[in-house]
């Protein structure tokens, strides 16, 4: 099953659940935990670990290690300030949740589980100052009796509601969590219908026109998911190579100075790929539009094609986020997209089909 499907899935059911009697926080927490983990949702994923952590007392054992690392993996993928904005703004409302009594600084930071089972101890003291004064003590007894335990209950009661209004806060943060999020699946389904039509007109027309391109893609998909810096700089070098591989095809190098319908002459040796795309589409273009449409399309596809081959170029030298490469092999395949279509619409016109 996708993890798009699978994190779809667990959010309906936890939304389900969500008011369930006997559902814990503990656990709505630890399954937008998941939820997060499977989208790669690095600011989420960090201030629900530190919902589920015990803060007020944080040591580096072994079992804190793992869930650390994978939070810290999330956030490296994200631009620097993108991570430190939202960062900060996620752990002052951790903070704001934890508060004991508004407008105080004392906070409670140890772990949502932690605080369900105090709450539950409390209650249980509180059930056990009910019991009735032993039997024979006299008026003044009995007045300090009940006085003791009316105050003795009080504190509990205070001490509990103050705890209750922390998981009411941490509760509210998790519906608002999961109601975004069901959001953002369900928009970024219909987002991804949408990428995925036009993933396979590209891949079913470079499977007969240049399958070496098509080729290129799935590697740029293969290191895209392996998710290191390495395999980063390798994705956008492959989306490279996607664009090189598609100028060999339908304009191969020359070494001869060519003189373009502008009347500049360029050189579209076999290192000036874009630049052969770019005459490619305005001889195709240029047969079957009008001179408005040609400069429309010339214009749009050169700032796609300049701005992609110096993203795709970091890959080389540079270290890149996951942010660059999903932004390169996204517009690398919107490119491509229009290049062919272009490609096909020409063919069309040469050799219309029969009446």
């Amino acid at each position: 099953m996708p993890i798009v499907d699978r994190a779809s899935i667990l959010v309906q059911d936890t939304m389900d659940q969500f008011d369930a009697p006997g559902t814990a926080v503990a656990a709505l927490t630890r399954r937008c935990q998941r939820i997060a983990t499977l989208r790669g949702d690095a600011i989420a994923l960090s201030w629900l670990t530190l919902e589920s952590t015990d803060v007020a007392n944080l040591n580096e054992s072994t079992t804190d290690m793992p869930r650390g690392s994978l939070v810290a993996r999330l956030l490296n993928a994200l631009p620097g300030d993108e991570t430190n904005a939202k960062w900060t703004a996620e752990y002052n409302d951790y903070i704001s949740r934890r508060r004991v009594q508004s407008g105080q600084q004392e906070a409670n930071l140890r772990s949502v589980q932690q605080i369900e089972e105090l709450v539950q101890m409390l209650r249980e003291q509180e059930a056990a100052t009910l019991v009735p004064p032993p039997p024979g003590m006299s008026g003044p007894e009995l007045g300090r009796f009940i006085s003791d335990r009316d105050r003795t209950r009080t504190k509990l009661v205070t001490t509990r509601i103050s705890l209750d209004t922390v998981l009411a806060r941490i509760k509210s943060r998790l519906w608002e969590f999961l109601s975004e999020t069901e959001y953002e699946l369900s928009f970024g389904e219909a987002s991804a219908e949408t990428f995925d039509r036009l993933r396979s007109y590209v891949d079913k027309q470079l499977t007969t026109i240049s399958p070496p391109a098509l080729e290129q893609f799935q590697a740029a998909y293969r290191r895209l998911k392996d998710g290191g810096n390495e395999d980063r700089a390798h994705a956008l070098t492959s989306c490279r190579r996607v664009l090189k591989t598609l100028a060999d095809e339908l304009y191969p190098a020359t070494s001869e100075p060519v003189t373009g319908a502008d009347g500049k002459t360029r050189v579209l040796n076999d290192m000036m790929f874009v630049n052969r795309i770019l005459h490619y589409v305005a001889e195709t273009v240029g047969k079957h539009e009008n001179g408005a449409v040609v400069q429309a399309a010339l214009m749009d596809v050169s700032a796609r094609l300049d701005a992609l081959n110096a993203l795709a170029s970091k890959g080389v030298h540079a270290d890149v986020t996951t942010y660059e490469v999903d932004t390169c092999v996204v517009q690398t395949y919107l490119v491509v997209a229009d290049v062919l279509r272009i490609r096909e619409r020409a063919a069309w016109a040469d050799n219309p089909a029969p009446a």
